[in-house]
C-alpha cells in the first residue's frame, strides 16, 4: 500500500511541473517583481518544469533558477536567496 501511494504521489508532481500554458504568458511574467520570493512565484506560475540551485561565489548564498516551458513558450526566473532578481520570456503563437 505504500508504494502505491508513493508512486501515485509521484505522478502527480510530475503532472504538476509541466508548466500549464495558462500560465505561461506575458500577463503572468508581469505580475513577477524584484524581490519576490519562490512561493510567491509559485503562486502565480505554478511549479516550474525544471528547477536548479547552486552556490554564489565569494559573496554567499544560493541562486536557484527556475524554467517554465511548453510547445511554444519558455519562461526564466532567476532568485538570490530566495529573491527574484532576474526574469525573462518568449512566448510562442
Amino acid at each position: 500500500m505504500k508504494y502505491v501511494l508513493c508512486a501515485a504521489f509521484s505522478l502527480l508532481l510530475l503532472g504538476c511541473g509541466a508548466g500549464s500554458p495558462l500560465t505561461l504568458n506575458q500577463e503572468n511574467l508581469d505580475k513577477i517583481h524584484d524581490d519576490m520570493s519562490q512561493a510567491e512565484v509559485r503562486s502565480i506560475m505554478g511549479a516550474p518544469s525544471e528547477s536548479k540551485e547552486e552556490p554564489i561565489p565569494i559573496v554567499g548564498g544560493t541562486q536557484t533558477t527556475y524554467t517554465y516551458h511548453n510547445d511554444t513558450s519558455e519562461v526564466v526566473i532567476v532568485f538570490k536567496n530566495d529573491q527574484v532578481k532576474e526574469k525573462h520570456g518568449t512566448f510562442g503563437n
